[in-house]
């Protein structure tokens, strides 16, 4: 299997978490099914879902698993650097610095979503000459 291919795959588990949050209300506390609170949060993780599944399609075609799609190289170069530069923040994290909320202590949670984003973007870089 090439890389790209389990980074599409990361990408779309990704979409599929942020969709369930959006839907469910969990885990930023706003809630659509029962109409209390505000949309902003949803379609804002709807957004964000939406990417991740975009990500996905560019690296599967990176991977050569679906057909090419526009700009796909510089693209492709574009969500790695995304996601290596999202994922170098559990470097802060590491030393107790929330950069997204400075009022919270960093978590475990915060630690493994980190990591794992910069898992995504490593496997994308590593994954990168094989869709030359």
């Amino acid at each position: 299997m090439k890389l790209l291919t389990v980074g599409a795959l990361m990408s779309f588990t990704a979409a599929a978490s942020h969709a369930a949050a959006a839907m469910t209300g969990e885990p930023h506390g706003y809630v659509l099914t029962t109409g209390a609170g505000s949309w902003t949060p949803a379609i804002a993780t709807l957004l964000i879902a939406t990417l991740f599944t975009t990500s996905g399609l560019y690296a599967l075609a990176a991977s050569g698993r679906i057909a090419p799609m526009p700009l796909m190289e510089p693209v492709i170069h574009g969500i790695t650097a995304i996601y290596l530069i999202r994922g170098l923040f559990v470097i802060p994290q590491l030393l107790g610095y929330n950069l997204f909320a400075s009022e919270y202590d960093v978590n475990a949670t915060d630690l493994w979503l980190s990591a794992g984003i910069l898992a995504a973007g490593l496997i994308h870089l590593a994954g990168i000459p094989s869709c030359r």
